[in-house]
Order: structure tokens, then sequence, then C-alpha cells
């Protein structure tokens, strides 16, 4: 073969550790100490098994130091032994080579991973299509019928909110009536009124009257014929309602009693108390002694 063909024949081979071979000298006296101790074993008596105490030469064990004789002691070693390697290391595999036709062809293979890595690696996971349609889903449904609600609280909500439209409404109608109060009769409320009550008056010189309610004390104030120096002063009553302190008084006259004289009505709120006209004054009214008033 040509110097050209040992060239390419010539290819990379993963070296391999050197391995120690023991000497004929070794050998024979690591025979010459096995046949010893098998002979030393041969005559042993199995009763005393066990012991330690009394024990017969023969029966001795013996150690390593005694084993040794010579210069060499041979020593259990494991790399006289074949041993596995690594399933970490790196292995390589021979390169083939192809030689017909009389040329040699080098096939090298390469790999970025361990073989074993490499056979159980699985191929990557089939992703599914995904669809860009809205469906319902099931569990949609039962979020929205958790959510609805029981029918009497659609009631109740709305019965509280009647009331607090009634309220409203109340405060707004006390808030209109007041506002109107203020304007018809002032504070404190004050009513003026004149009326021909046959007290030194005339049509052309009415008697002047005047009701007031100042902080709840209902009193009527009478100038017979316009004339202030002779002034009455009835008082009436005392009011102890909430918000009778702006109660408006009124007056008004009839003949209760069919004697030709005007008899003074006084009205608060729905309440009517009555003044007969008796000697040139008013009195107040005795218990049945008006009848069918309305």
């Amino acid at each position: 073969m040509s110097r050209k063909a040992e060239t390419l024949t010539t290819y990379y081979q993963e070296p391999r550790p050197a391995r120690e071979i023991p000497t004929r000298e070794q050998l024979t006296a690591a025979a010459r100490r096995q046949a010893q101790y098998e002979a030393s074993i041969q005559g042993a008596d199995p009763s005393y098994s066990g012991h330690s105490a009394g024990i017969h030469p023969e029966h001795r064990p013996t150690t390593t130091d005694e084993q040794i004789q010579g210069d060499y002691e041979v020593e259990e070693d494991e790399k006289y032994y074949v041993t596995r390697p690594h399933s970490s290391v790196r292995r390589y595999q021979s390169v083939p080579i192809d030689t017909r036709g009389g040329r040699v062809n080098v096939v090298a293979h390469y790999h970025d991973q361990p073989l074993r890595a490499h056979r159980n690696q699985l191929p990557p996971p089939r992703q599914q299509d995904r669809y860009t349609d809205e469906v319902e889903t099931p569990g949609a449904q039962d979020r929205t019928r958790k959510r609805s609600r029981h029918p009497l609280l659609y009631l109740g909500v709305g019965m509280l909110a009647m009331a607090a439209i009634f309220l409203l409404l109340s405060s707004a109608g006390t808030w209109i009536q007041t506002t109107k109060d203020d304007l018809t009769y002032g504070r404190p409320r004050t009513f003026n009124i004149d009326a021909v009550v046959g007290h030194n008056d005339s049509a052309a010189n009415p008697t002047h009257f005047i009701a007031i309610n100042l902080n709840r004390h209902v009193e009527v104030i009478e100038q017979p014929g316009g004339d202030s120096s002779k002034m009455r002063v009835y008082q009436v009553t005392t009011l102890f309602g909430d918000g009778e302190d702006l109660a408006p008084v009124t007056l008004s006259f009839r003949d209760l009693l069919d004697n030709g004289k005007l008899d003074m009505l006084i009205h608060i709120n729905n309440t009517v108390i009555t003044y007969i006209n008796d000697n040139g004054s008013f009195r107040p009214s005795k218990p049945g002694e008006i009848k069918g008033l309305v």
C-alpha cells in the first residue's frame, strides 16, 4: 500500500487507560499465600467456630499483615478489573471506512447532543388550531345565573324608593306651605280684618281686629270704631303642637245665637274657637250654648 493510502487510513481513536499487569514473581507469591491459607483451614475444628476465648492456632484467622510475604504486596485495586464507564461520559463511535474501489473514504458523523438523549427526544407537541368565534360556555351561563337576584329584593328596593319619594314630597309640601304663609301672614303670624259688630262703630268707622300668634300665644286685639284708645286684648289660647308657632290665626264673624249680633270665630288650623258678642265685648262661649255650628 502506498504512503498516501497509509495516510488516509489513519483516523482518530479514543486512548484507553493503561492497565498494569503483575509480574511473574508477584503471581508466584500470591499463589503461595493462597496455598498456605487453604492448608491452614483444612484441619480446622468447626466446634470452635464463633468463639474468641481459648481459640486454637488452627482456628485463628489470619490478618492482612500476616499475608504479606516478600518485598511486594498485592493490592486489590479496581484498575485490575474491567469497570463500566460512567453514563455521563461522551462516547464516540468508530468512523466507518469505505474501501471499495481501492479508495479510502472517511465518513464522519457529528451530534450536538449525546446519543441517548437524542434517541429519547420526543417530537415537539403539535399546536392546536385556534378559533376566534365567541362561543358561550356553560361556565359563563352559571356565572350569569348566580348573579340573579330574588324578586323580593326588587320589591323591597321599590318600597324604599316610594318611602323616600313620599318623604321628599311631604317636605316639599311643608316648605311650600310655610313659604306661602310667610308671604301672606308674615312672622309672627298676623291677621287683620274690619267688621261692624255694634261696639261704637259704623260702616264708615268699623271696628278693627288683629289676630296674632306670638310664640304660640294666640291673642286677638280689638279697636272699637278704629279708636286705639279703647283697645281690648283677648288672650285666646296657647299652642303646644310641633310647628304650631308658625300656625296662622284667622277671624270670621257670624250670628250664632240669632240675636242680631255678630259673634267672633277664631280659626287655628282645623280648630274653631267661638266668642259670643255680649254687652259691648266678646266672651268665650259656654258648653252647649251653641248648637249646629258648622
